[in-house]
Formats: structure tokens, C-alpha cells, sequence
């Protein structure tokens, strides 16, 4: 390797150390993606506090970042302790509800119990919901604090995202990953719910088994923290025990207050009265107990107690439970709140068979579809230290589906009857179908079944249909009626009130349309009709009527419908061509309009928006057309517009379908054309003409001429020039193109050498390159004239009558000559009188190797052009200061200021030269001609 590149090695690999430093990247370290959280003032960390801690998000172990500002002799020591993560697994689900671009997240609190289990001595203060788009890699979070449940907002609607969770104590320490769940925002179309769904004619056909088991969602939705009502009144059958503590008050010949706690054998303890045994009492009877103590010693006294730190309790949840285990609880606590601190049920628990024992007897069976369906909680029992919930398995169960009010998997406690689980199901809906209630069926282990019931009649009469028994696993589907309404018949198309409308046996169309008044403007009258199904297939058939003469009272059109009719009425511009005329001319607003009954002249005139002040007003003409067994023929009208619209009834006549109205212009009416004149006038800007003004007339009203005008670098554009530029270009390229095309096939089919390939080839990238010059070029509109002072410029050739648009620049004196192309500098320099072409290639360094010396060409500041090879120029040379030719070489033509001297480059000679410098010669002829420069050398 060179040491040149060796050089370069070096400084890239220092680059890129540099870039890694200032990442902060360690080879073979994996990373978490997550943004910073939404919180600024949030102070937890954005990563985990060990490198070595892992989480497993959906099957997939990723390893933590580690934190920024480890050194490698700190990393050892920080991996020396466990870290929070690898001590607590984030022991709670997560679920996403969906929504219209938002996601609500929801999670159950960790409970104080999880904390002890795992030994963390400080409790977890907050949360951090992670979340991205794609399984395991979340590029975003926030911290919700000390919330369950969080809304995301601002996601993207069909687009799934994934979430999960994790909790940090008050020193910011992390926990593990919690499951991860996945939502789906959806717009608000998708979120309708059954009911908005039918009163959107949304009827849904099909009876879906995505079922849940019921009840068990109670659990799913969690308060912030578990905090047993500790902040209620105590009843007076509060049992008393060791753990509490109350304050006793007396008033009235004794004033005194006690703090009393209940110790460990059950005893507390009062000034005087010495100890009293308590533990057993309700409060009611405590109150008594220590009234009639303080009885013997004091009298003429009043007594209250209020209850003030109340003893835990532990009671233990097993079975199937969400999350078994034992929890200190509030004494104050019941069945239902011990249920609800452990998540409830799983779904292999019953939800209508859980015990509640206390030492080793079942003193309470729950059922909670009581709670669930009717908010009775008479089953809720206070609990006591060391009760045991116990949950057994689910029992039997069944589901129903389709159009019910609560469609769900129900357990069944005893034996079940259809119209008790219709009964829990909340009644079937309004588009229920009674007649074929449909029960699904495993048969003895061996087969699924079917079986079909009528329940339309004993639904009302509470008849057999209704007992049929239940079994283990039974679905049951209630199917929704059609879709399609009964007893209507429809009217649609040019009426006001479209739509379905009653069916009535013997109806007839006059029923349907009685009068005019229900159809809108211009009906169709000599056709309508109705569509009609035929039994028994029901194919549609059409059957027609006149309108008109129905509403007229013909009773030969008053057909009768039947069931599911569709009559439809057109409008006379649907099924009619609606008669119309044309204006043209000096009017304000040119076109077609409709004709309409009785319209005149002077009504199309004002139609079209009035008549121009350049009108003709003496005369105009309407062209008429006749039709005749021939043919066509067209006839024309000649009228007086001002008598017209005077309402003179011989020329404002009325008009006929198709007549052509041409209202003429005053003859040599001429408005709005301008003149542009910019540069060293005295006067510059945009001067308004008259027809057959001159060029010469123009600039004497600018003023003349200044003193600093160059007129032989004056500008001249001309809009109509530039159009028929630009198509003679496009022309020549579209040849240019075929000819491209044409050599590339013949070469093709040539058998040729080696040097002639190379020449072909050539020939080809030149043609090319002007095609793509020529494309790129600007066509301006540029036409060559030759100013002179105003009394010799006055009726010369070049004194053009002006058209609009056209615009003249006149500069200043440039001052410098351009040499460009194929020379040793290609520059401009300054302007030196009486110069020639030879002397201005010698200052830059005359052609180079390459150039084209037969080929040199002179623009003129005017636009004009002078070759070498131009017939004529052998020995000639143009005279600026006379304007002539002189007898002279081409080398000393004289140079005025702001000509452009151009050296083409040398075309390696082969044997199609002569074909490419005829083409080229034929460029250069055609942008001349168009008064375009091109720079193709």
C-alpha cells in the first residue's frame, strides 16, 4: 500500500474513534432503545443500574445499557449487588384497551405483601410505561407516577404497538419488565359498539365465539393502591383485638382521657381500674364493659371511645387465585377486599363457589354473580387474622353468543335452564330471531351436535322451549333477524323525500305520489317505472308508467304495488337533452346556455353577463339550423343589437334550439396591448399602443436615448417569434432524435471494424449531448435589430410595428469582450477600440491542442453571428463602425464591446464527420435564426 493511502487508513480510523467517544459506545454492548421520558423534571434514570440484569420481554432476553459514567473499574463494583430487578420480577399483567388514536393502559398496583416477600425494604413509588411499535423494543416512555392506569395518546390509528411496564422505588431503583400487550388504535367507525352498529343499518350476520368469561374483568381494573377502608366509621359489632388502639373520654364531674392499646394477651390496661380483659368484645360491648369499671370509682361522669390505630390482620388466599399468598390487611377488611387485593380469581377459579374458613370450618360460601348482576354483598363477610379464602377450581360452564345483551362464558352453579342463562345474559336484544335459537353440543365425549328451538311463543308463555336443560360446555347462539325490512316500499330519484315509506295491502302508486308537490322541479313526466321481484326466485322485473298522465288521473297508470317495490321518478335533464343556445363574440361571459321557454335576444345577452363595450351594436347575427328530409342546413339572421335589447319585437326575436348568436366587435377596437422599454431611456417602464404604432413612436415617448445607451447591444423579444422558436427547436430535436435512432439500427445490422465501432460511437455521444443542450435551452423570443439614433432608426427595416408583449432592453456600454471555449483562459477582458479577433485570442493564450481554429465564430452584442466557415467571410470582415464589409481575413474582424469570441472543440476526425458537422451546422443555423445563444462548446 502507498503511503499516500496508508495516510488516509490513519485519518479515518481517528475519525471514527473520535465519533465512537463521543457516543459513548463499548464494543459488544447491547442496549434498550428508549427515548427520554415526557417528564423533564423526572429524575430517574434512562436505563437500568446493572449491566448484568436481564428482563424477558415475549420470549426474548435483552440485557440493560449500562448507566453512562461507569468506569470499567466501577463496573465490577456495581455488579457486585444485586440489582432491585434481579430481586423483583414485576409480579403484575398489564392490559392496552384500544382507542381512536390512544391506547388506555392499565395494571394492577403491587401490593405491600409482594414487597415483603421479596425483601425490599423501601415501597415502590411510581411507574414507567414503556412502548413502541415494534415486540421488545420500546423507543419511548413515561413515567405516570403512582397511577394504574395511563392513557397514551397521539398514536397512529392501524398501527400496533407494543407496552409494558416497570415500577421504581423512591430511590429510583427499577424493577423487571412486566408482560408485554399489544393494542391496535382504531378511528372511531371500528370502535361502535353492537347497539350503534344496528341503528347504523350495520347489522351484523355472522354469531361470533370470541367469548370471555364473565366477571373476571372486575378484577382487571385496579384502584391506584390497596388501602382497606381504614377511614369510615367502626360499627359497633367491630370485634376488638391485639393490634388496637383507642382513646376513651370522660366529661362532666370527671374530666379525663385515656390512649389505650389492646396488648398481646388481649388486656388493656386504665389508671385505677388496673386491667381489663377485652379481646372477644364487640365495640358496643367494650363501651360497657369499661363504663361499668370506671362506675366504681367515679360517678356524675360521661363516657365516649373512638377507635384510633386499628390492629393488621393476616389472612391467606389460595386455590386459584390471581396471585395466592398471604396479605396483611386492615381489620376492617372483608372477603371482597382481600379478593380484590389479590387480583381476584384466575380464570381456572370459580367465581361461585369460594369458601371463606375460619379454623378449618367453611363459615361462608361466595358467590359472586350475586355482586356481579345484582350489587348484593350480603355474602361479604368482616374477616378476622387467619381466615383462609379458598377458591376451587370452575365448575361447569356455558356460553352464549350472537344478540344477547351480554354475551359472555357463564359458570354454572346448578343445574341450568335456556331461559336462565338468557336470563343472566340480560334478556336477548330487539334484533334477536326467536324462531331458531340454536344450542352447540359435545355429545358423550365422542361428537359435536346441534339443536334448533322455536322460543318466539315461550318466551311470552314461559313454555317447554325454555326448560330445556343445560350441559357442560353447551353454546348457545341467538341469531340476528335479516337485514332486510319488511312491509315498505321504496321511492327514489327526483322526488323530495326519498326512501322507504309503508306497505299497506292494495296499495296503489297514487298512494306513493299523490301530486306534484312531492316531486322536485322538472320531472321527468313521460317515463317512470318500477322495479319489482317476481317470486318465487324474486327476479327483478321493470314496469313502466307515465307520470304525467298518472298525476293528470289516467287510471290505467295507477298500478298496484306490491311488497318491496322500487319506484323511481327521473328528472327531465336525465333522461331529456335540455334544449340549448350559444353566444359568442363581445359579451362578458361567451358559452351555452339552456334555453328556456319564451327566451329572447335581449334574455340571452343579459344571460351571458351583458354585452362588452367594444360590442357592434348595428349588427350581429344568429345562425339558425333547419332540418329538412335532407339534412341540416343553417340559415342566417341578421338583427340590431341596440333595438334588441331596446325590446324592438323585429330583431329582439325568440329563440330557437341551437341557434349561434355573434355579437361583432367595433371595428379596430384596441385595448390592453403594451410595450415594455427598459434600460437607457430616458423614460423607462410599459407604454399602452395603438394599432399600427411603431417601434420608433415608442421610444420617442420614453424620451430617447440617454447618454449611456449601447445600442448595438440592444434586446428586442417578441412573444409570437418566441412560439415559432420553440417549435422549430422542438422539431429539430424530434429529427435530431430519429436520426439517433436510425444510425444505432443501421450500425446494428453493418458488419463493422473495430475503428469505425469507436468513430460510430462518438458520433453518437455528440449528437446526444447537443440533444440535451438543445433541451435544456431557453428560448426568449430574441429578434435581431439594429438601433440607430431616432431620425435614421425612423422607417428602417428594423422599425417594427409593435404587438403585444413585445419588449425592448437597451444597455449599457458592456466594456468587455467574452472569449470562451476551447483557449488556454476562457475569460472576458476589457474592451480595447479598433481590436481585432486575433489580437483578443493572443490575450488569452491563443486555441488550445484541441480547439477547432477552422470553426471560430463571433457573436455580436446584437445576436448576429460570424464564422469562418459562413459563406462570404473568406477574406472579409464586418465593420462596425460602418456597418459594412471590408475586404479582410476573418482573424482581423473588428471587436465591438460585449461580443463573445467562441473556439469549438475539435471532433476526432472519422468517417461520419461530415455527417455530424452537417447537423451541426444546421444547430447553430436554426437557434441563429431563432435568435438563441447556446453554449454548446
Amino acid at each position: 500500500m502507498k503511503t499516500r493511502d496508508i495516510l488516509k487508513v490513519r485519518v479515518l480510523l481517528f475519525f471514527a474513534i473520535l465519533i465512537l467517544s463521543a457516543m459513548n459506545l463499548s464494543y459488544g454492548q447491547e442496549s434498550v432503545p428508549v427515548m427520554p421520558s415526557s417528564n423533564p423534571s423526572s429524575p430517574l434514570p434512562s436505563v437500568l443500574p446493572s449491566s448484568s440484569a436481564k428482563s424477558k420481554i415475549s420470549g426474548q432476553w435483552i440485557s440493560p445499557r449500562i448507566p453512562q459514567g461507569i468506569r470499567a473499574g466501577e463496573l465490577e463494583k456495581t455488579l457486585e449487588k444485586p440489582s432491585l430487578e434481579e430481586k423483583f420480577p414485576f409480579p403484575l399483567d398489564i392490559s392496552a384497551t384500544p382507542g381512536d388514536t390512544f391506547v388506555d393502559v392499565s395494571w394492577s398496583p403491587v401490593a405491600r405483601a409482594k414487597i415483603e416477600e421479596f425483601q425490599i425494604d423501601e415501597p415502590i413509588s411510581g411507574y414507567i410505561v414503556f412502548y413502541g411499535t415494534e415486540s421488545g423494543n420500546y423507543t419511548q416512555k413515561v413515567d405516570v407516577g403512582e397511577v394504574s392506569s395511563y392513557r397514551i395518546r397521539n398514536l397512529k390509528n392501524y398501527t400496533p404497538y407494543f407496552f409494558a411496564l416497570r415500577a421504581y422505588t423512591r430511590s429510583k431503583k427499577l424493577t423487571a419488565f412486566s408482560n408485554e400487550a399489544k393494542a391496535v388504535p382504531k378511528p372511531k367507525e371500528d370502535l361502535k359498539s353492537t347497539v350503534e352498529r344496528v341503528f347504523s343499518e350495520e347489522i351484523p350476520q355472522a354469531v361470533s365465539k370470541d367469548l370471555k368469561q364473565f366477571g373476571y374483568d372486575l378484577f382487571s381494573s385496579r384502584i391506584s393502591s390497596f388501602a382497606p377502608v381504614t377511614d369510615v366509621p367502626v360499627g359497633p359489632d367491630y370485634v376488638v383485638g391485639p393490634g388496637d388502639s383507642f382513646i376513651v373520654s370522660l366529661w362532666g364531674r370527671v374530666e379525663a382521657q385515656f390512649d389505650v392499646r389492646v396488648d398481646r394477651n388481649g388486656e388493656i390496661t386504665l389508671p385505677k381500674i388496673g386491667v381489663i380483659k377485652v379481646w372477644g368484645l364487640t365495640l358496643s360491648e367494650l363501651k360497657k364493659t369499661i363504663h361499668d369499671h370506671l362506675s366504681r370509682y367515679y360517678s356524675g361522669f360521661q363516657m365516649n371511645i373512638t377507635m384510633d390505630k386499628l390492629r393488621t390482620i393476616r389472612v391467606f388466599i389460595v386455590g386459584e387465585a390471581q396471585m395466592p399468598g398471604s396479605y396483611s390487611l386492615s381489620s376492617l377488611s372483608t372477603a371482597y377486599n382481600a379478593l380484590f387485593a389479590a387480583g381476584g380469581p384466575s380464570k381456572r377459579g370459580t367465581m361461585r363457589n369460594i369458601k371463606l374458613m375460619r379454623n378449618g370450618a367453611v363459615i361462608k360460601t361466595i358467590d359472586l354473580y350475586d355482586f356481579l348482576l345484582k350489587g348484593d354483598r350480603s355474602q361479604d363477610e368482616r374477616l378476622q387474622s387467619g381466615d383462609t379464602i379458598f377458591i376451587p377450581v370452575i365448575g361447569s360452564v356455558v356460553g352464549i353468543t350472537g344478540n344477547v345483551k351480554r354475551p359472555a362464558i357463564y359458570e354454572v352453579k346448578t343445574r341450568m335452564r335456556l331461559e336462565e342463562l338468557i336470563h343472566l345474559a340480560g334478556g336477548v336484544t330487539f334484533l334477536g330471531y326467536l324462531q331458531r335459537v340454536q344450542v352447540e353440543r359435545v355429545e358423550a365425549h365422542e361428537k359435536k351436535v346441534v339443536a334448533d328451538f322455536d322460543i318466539s311463543e315461550s318466551l311470552e308463555k314461559r313454555g317447554t322451549q325454555l326448560d330445556t336443560p343445560l350441559q357442560d360446555g353447551d353454546l348457545v347462539k341467538i341469531f340476528p333477524v335479516l337485514p332486510t325490512t319488511q312491509d315498505i316500499v321504496y321511492l327514489e330519484g327526483h322526488v323530495k323525500r326519498p326512501g322507504g315509506y309503508e306497505f299497506k295491502l292494495g296499495m296503489k302508486l297514487l298512494d306513493l305520489i299523490s301530486s306534484f308537490d312531492q316531486l322536485l322541479p322538472e320531472p321527468y313526466l313521460d317515463y317512470a317505472d318500477i322495479i319489482r321481484l317476481i317470486p318465487p326466485d324474486f327476479h327483478p322485473e321493470t314496469i313502466s308508467f307515465n307520470l304525467g298522465g298518472l298525476l293528470r288521473g289516467d287510471p290505467s297508470q295507477n298500478i298496484e304495488l306490491w311488497e318491496h317495490d322500487r319506484v323511481t321518478v327521473y328528472s327531465r335533464e336525465g333522461l331529456q337533452e335540455i334544449p340549448r343556445v350559444t353566444i359568442s363574440g363581445a359579451v362578458q361571459n361567451p358559452g351555452k346556455y339552456r334555453l328556456l321557454n319564451n327566451m329572447r335576444v335581449k334574455d340571452l345577452i343579459y344571460n351571458a353577463g351583458n354585452l362588452k363595450r367594444s360590442a357592434y351594436l348595428p349588427e350581429a347575427e344568429i345562425t339558425r339550423l333547419v332540418k329538412t328530409e335532407e339534412g341540416v342546413t343553417s340559415r342566417i339572421i341578421k338583427i340590431n343589437v341596440g333595438q334588441a335589447l331596446m325590446e324592438n319585437s323585429a330583431y329582439n326575436i325568440p329563440l330557437q334550439e341551437d341557434d349561434y348568436l355573434f355579437i361583432r366587435e367595433i371595428p379596430e377596437w384596441y385595448t390592453d396591448k403594451v410595450v415594455t422599454v427598459r434600460g437607457e431611456v430616458k423614460f423607462p417602464g410599459i407604454y399602452s399602443f395603438s394599432k399600427g404604432e411603431r417601434l420608433s413612436s415608442v421610444l420617442e415617448r420614453a424620451g430617447g436615448f440617454t447618454e449611456y445607451a449601447y445600442l448595438k447591444g440592444a434586446f428586442f423579444t417578441r412573444e409570437s417569434a418566441r412560439r415559432i422558436q420553440e417549435e422549430r427547436i422542438k422539431r429539430f430535436i424530434d429529427q435530431l432524435e430519429e436520426d439517433i435512432l436510425e444510425t444505432q439500427a443501421r450500425s446494428a445490422e453493418a458488419a463493422l471494424s473495430e475503428k469505425y465501432v469507436k468513430a460510430l460511437e462518438q458520433s453518437l455521444v455528440v449528437r446526444k449531448e447537443m440533444l440535451q443542450k438543445l433541451r435544456a435551452a431557453k428560448v426568449t423570443g430574441r429578434v435581431v435589430i439594429a438601433l440607430g439614433t431616432l431620425d435614421t432608426f425612423k422607417g428602417s427595416k428594423y422599425d417594427l410595428e409593435l404587438e403585444n408583449g413585445d419588449a425592448l432592453t437597451i444597455p449599457q456600454k458592456p466594456g468587455i469582450v467574452n472569449v470562451l471555449g476551447s483557449v488556454y483562459n476562457p475569460t472576458s477582458i476589457i474592451y480595447a477600440k479598433g481590436k481585432t479577433v486575433d489580437f483578443y485570442l493572443n490575450t488569452v493564450g491563443g486555441p488550445t491542442p484541441d480547439a477547432e481554429e477552422d470553426e471560430i465564430y463571433i457573436i455580436k452584442a446584437n445576436g448576429t453571428v460570424i464564422s469562418k466557415t459562413q459563406k462570404g467571410s473568406s477574406g472579409l470582415a464586418w465593420d462596425s463602425e460602418t456597418s459594412r464589409w471590408v475586404s479582410s481575413s476573418f482573424m482581423s474582424s473588428k471587436i465591438s464591446p460585449g461580443d463573445t469570441i467562441l473556439v469549438p472543440t475539435k471532433i476526432t476526425r472519422f468517417v461520419w464527420k461530415k455527417e455530424l458537422m452537417d447537423w451541426t451546422t444546421i444547430l447553430f443555423q436554426i437557434a441563429v435564426a431563432a435568435g438563441v445563444v447556446i453554449a454548446a462548446f
